[in-house]
């Protein structure tokens, strides 16, 4: 997992072994835009979850993990482990799903 300075000095995540392609189809395919609003995704305009514009820039994700790729993807795959009883189902996605979907979301600056 690589993160390089940009000129704001923010962290710029790839994920190693993510395909961006790939995460847009699953995030279609899986339904994130019933409770997200994302950038890109056509008619993604849940409001149940957060907002995913900025995400990839961000400090934190779901307010206690430290945004990096390791975490992001832990995050997609179980959150259920991460905060049990949230708002975010587990959907039974593989490793290499999820770092397609982080690989799509750190896209979003």
């Amino acid at each position: 997992m690589l993160c390089s300075l940009s000129c704001s000095a923010e962290p710029v995540w790839t994920v190693p072994g993510g395909d961006l392609r790939r995460g847009e189809a699953l995030i279609r395919q899986f339904g994130c835009a019933s409770c997200h609003a994302i950038p890109g995704i056509g008619g993604a305009r849940g409001n149940v979850g957060p907002p995913l514009n900025h995400v990839g820039s961000r400090t934190f994700i779901a307010g206690m993990l430290r945004n990096n790729p390791a975490n992001l993807v832990r995050w997609i795959r179980t959150p259920q482990s991460v905060v049990p009883g949230n708002a975010m189902p587990d959907l039974g996605l593989t490793e290499v799903q999820a770092r397609d979907i982080a690989a799509y979301l750190y896209t979003l600056r």
